[in-house]
């Protein structure tokens, strides 16, 4: 067996978690740069299916008779958490269906839209882990650019394919209170959330630089570009200070920094009022 490459590291660098060394975690980027973008989804995908596997077996050895409707509807609402919605659910269903990954609901969704030509893009955690770090993601993200008026055709067709559109948010949506859809499918389970595009310059852009990409045995979806994802991200995660929306930007820097736009990233950066924490972030990806 060859030796593994040895990565370099600059000062400043940052691990993706505390009890990972600096030169493992370098290690481990350096190698997952050598992915192509459709095969760390696929990771995704498998990493997910494994978490929702082991979910399922827990509440089945917890409750036996998984039979039962009343427990089948328990483990939706362990697996879908503040998002359980019991009216969206019928009282049968695969159990092996629920072990639906994002990125399958992904090239479902994508045949929806384009089948109502209307232009989306897939962001969120799918992206990051299509660009970055594979983690498990238990929602899709996606964006689409839509007129109100057509929603009623956007909610007939996803009805159609069976996902249950809250009545109250499509409501607030066509008053334009509203900017997300949260859909639910009501045999997989598969949580959807679908929100409108703005009329910003930086939404303008998003949309115009979203990238086709497919994944083996699936169909293709449009997703958000890698540097829209990091902007996107570093805007989320200054408003909630999260560091799970850190450590994707970070995960995203460290896979595709040899093929970004600075540029656009500094531009946009400055302009959104971000500048500080993407140098911040480029120092602890080691750029």
């Amino acid at each position: 067996m060859p030796p593994m490459p040895q990565a370099t590291v600059k000062q400043g660098y940052r691990p993706q978690s505390e009890d990972t060394s600096i030169d493992a975690d370098a290690l481990q980027f350096s190698l997952l740069r050598q992915w192509s973008n459709s095969k760390r989804l696929a990771h995704t995908a498998k990493l997910t299916r494994g978490a929702k596997s082991l979910s399922l077996w827990g509440v089945k050895r917890a409750n036996p008779d998984m039979a039962n409707p009343a427990l089948k509807l328990r483990f939706a609402q362990v697996l879908l958490g503040e998002k359980f919605t019991p009216k969206c659910l019928s009282a049968g269903g695969n159990e092996q269906l629920w072990i639906q990954d994002s990125i399958e609901l992904a090239a479902q969704m994508h045949r929806i839209f384009e089948s109502l030509t209307m232009p989306y893009y897939v962001t969120g955690g799918v992206a990051s882990t299509a660009y970055g770090e594979p983690r498990t993601t238990r929602d899709l993200d996606l964006v689409v650019q839509i007129n109100v008026v057509a929603i009623t055709n956007l909610v007939a067709a996803l009805e159609q394919q069976g996902f249950y559109c809250p009545a109250g948010a499509v409501e607030d949506i066509q008053r334009g209170t509203g900017k997300i859809l949260n859909v639910i499918h009501s045999e997989t389970l598969g949580n959807v959330d679908i929100a409108i595009a703005a009329n910003t310059p930086f939404d303008q852009s998003k949309m115009t630089r979203r990238q086709i990409i497919s994944v083996d045995g699936l169909s293709q979806f449009w997703i958000v570009s890698p540097e829209d994802i990091i902007l996107q991200k570093l805007v989320w995660g200054k408003a909630s200070q999260s560091q799970k929306q850190w450590r994707d930007v970070l995960g995203v820097l460290k896979v595709q920094c040899d093929n970004l736009d600075y540029s656009y990233l500094t531009d946009w950066a400055d302009t959104l009022g971000i500048l500080n924490l993407l140098t911040e972030a480029l120092v602890q990806a080691g750029i």
